[in-house]
């Protein structure tokens, strides 16, 4: 191929492997680069065969010939094909250091009670799901599979990361439990996030261990209880965002969007519906922290969400309840256990749960009240026995 024609192969490609999934075309090579990397695996082929293999696959792709980079596509592949060099060379050692073992050693071991197997890494090559992993990461937008890379990167030890975090001069402010979530792409409690926010007293309770020679502590104020409003909301989400992309910078714009996203719902919908929304995000927060692949901004993807607690027909915890104007009673969706008891806490001033969050309900524990109102401000006060 002339050196114009190899030029048009490697111009610029922003989203390689988003465009392998473009067409059923595009698919069928990836699926067939999959299958020369697991003969690989297997010993069937050597490397720099396989290697060259994979990019004649790559350069007969749509997405290539239509002026896409090759590099970032074959980049990955050989990626994978390290990771089983590594495997191999892992498990090589180890055997290595097993043979070599005196038996005194190994005698010492069984006293202890450990396997030569317990030594052994996990071969990851047999997993029947990898032929599936390794064809999802090749068709991953590029965000998505950098937050995978720097996720296995942290999970070495996510405690030292956190604590290279807290240490990092200009670190954005958020509690350090909620750092290890985040490094774990796990869900960040926003009500932990708020109180983080309105530090004052010292209460050595508020302690967090980020390893085994560290433990801060934190001045902390009587916890607000939660998430209660769109501002509280606001105020979280925004730490979140800066906290978020302190760590995973591509994600930035992904959340900036996402939390104009909430804001119109939070003005679309009534003050008093507004819990709705803030058990509609915390349900998609927890959704993308289980399935990595998604982003926040994939709406097509929460849908049954937005029926579940934006309707007034879902079975989200708020979804039918409706204030009637006879007294200001409520009624509770029938089946939720302990929602029609009274919180008796709530009543004496204690309670730190929203409505949406306690088990029970907030309203009058007077005998024959319910109103939405403290036993103390009960309008039927001299009236009931």
């Amino acid at each position: 191929m002339s050196e114009n024609g190899e030029h048009s192969q490697t111009a610029t490609l922003s989203e390689p492997t988003q465009s392998i999934s473009d067409g059923v075309t595009d698919l069928t090579c990836v699926e067939r680069c999959s299958e020369l990397i697991n003969q690989y695996r297997l010993g069937q082929n050597g490397k720099a065969s396989t290697v060259l293999s994979i990019r004649e696959i790559l350069v007969d792709s749509p997405a290539v010939r239509s002026g896409r980079d090759i590099n970032d596509a074959l980049d990955v592949f050989i990626g994978m094909l390290d990771g089983i060099d590594s495997s191999k060379r892992t498990a090589s050692e180890q055997a290595q250091q097993s043979e070599g073992r005196m038996p005194e050693e190994e005698a010492e071991r069984e006293n202890r009670g450990l396997r030569p197997s317990e030594e052994r890494p996990v071969d990851v090559s047999k997993f029947p799901w990898m032929q599936r992993w390794t064809e999802a990461l090749a068709t991953l937008p590029s965000d998505i599979r950098e937050t995978y890379e720097q996720l296995k990167n942290f999970a070495a030890d996510p405690k030292s990361v956190v604590t290279n975090i807290l240490s990092t001069p200009g670190c954005p402010p958020f509690p350090p439990s909620e750092w290890l979530n985040i490094v774990r792409w796990k869900y960040v409690d926003l009500g932990k996030v708020l109180d983080s926010a309105h530090t004052t007293e010292l209460d050595p309770k508020k302690t967090h261990v980020i390893d085994d020679e560290i433990e801060l502590a934190l001045q902390v104020s009587k916890s607000s209880g939660g998430i209660k409003t769109s501002s509280d909301h606001n105020i979280a989400f925004s730490m979140y965002t800066e906290a978020i992309a302190f760590v995973f910078p591509q994600r930035r714009n992904e959340y900036i969007q996402y939390h104009t996203y909430l804001s119109w719902l939070f003005h679309a919908m009534e003050v008093r519906l507004h819990s709705r929304v803030i058990e509609f995000d915390r349900s998609v927060r927890n959704q993308v922290a289980m399935q990595r692949n998604l982003r926040l901004t994939n709406h097509s993807e929460f849908e049954h969400l937005r029926t579940t607690f934006l309707t007034s027909f879902g079975v989200g915890s708020n979804s039918t309840s409706s204030t009637s104007g006879s007294g200001g009673r409520t009624n509770r969706r029938e089946g939720n256990s302990g929602r029609d008891d009274p919180c008796h806490k709530w009543n004496r001033g204690t309670c730190s749960k929203s409505d949406s969050e306690c088990r029970f309900a907030h309203c009058c524990d007077r005998r024959g009240c319910r109103g939405a109102h403290r036993k103390s401000e009960c309008p039927n006060k001299g009236t009931a026995k």
